[in-house]
């Protein structure tokens, strides 16, 4: 019985666990935000994902790939931003949803990290300086997560 009260007591902080690791990096959301599948957090309209693949991406293939957009997004620009000595290049799209979207990447140990943010610009009254500011928000939070 007390084997079956032990095991009950530590589901609960299993289950509702932010943080995963991936290729040896612990990940989590911001504060407020929820575990919302594989590397995936969510807050109301708020949305950060991490992918990672076993090699280097080139900064030309990236912004190509960037400027394709998807089925349901469109390209906006690409914008090149230094963080302590490092410059990244943040793809950004607008959706057909309204979604302001955005993709930067990190190199770390063999792997690139992608993460993708995405935010609603109807969530701040279609103000776009807003929205930017809540996308880099998340940017900042995940790039640190990915480099520390």
């Amino acid at each position: 019985m007390k084997k079956l009260l032990l095991v009950l007591l530590f589901v609960p902080l299993v289950s509702f666990s932010q943080e995963q690791v991936l290729n040896g990096i612990s990940l989590n959301g911001p504060k407020d935000f929820v575990k919302s599948g594989d590397y995936t957090w969510t807050k109301g309209n708020d949305l950060i994902m991490v992918q990672s693949i076993g090699t280097k991406l080139t900064k030309e293939g990236y912004i190509s790939s960037c400027k394709r957009g998807s089925r349901s997004s469109k390209y906006v620009t690409n914008i090149t931003q230094e963080i302590s000595g490092v410059d990244y290049i943040f793809c950004i799209q607008e959706g057909d949803n309204s979604m302001l979207i955005g993709q930067t990447y990190v190199y770390r140990n063999g792997y690139t990290f992608l993460i993708t943010c995405g935010t609603s610009s109807l969530y701040f009254d279609n103000d776009d300086s807003k929205a930017f500011t809540n996308l880099f928000y998340m940017f900042g939070y995940m790039i640190t997560r990915v480099t520390m």
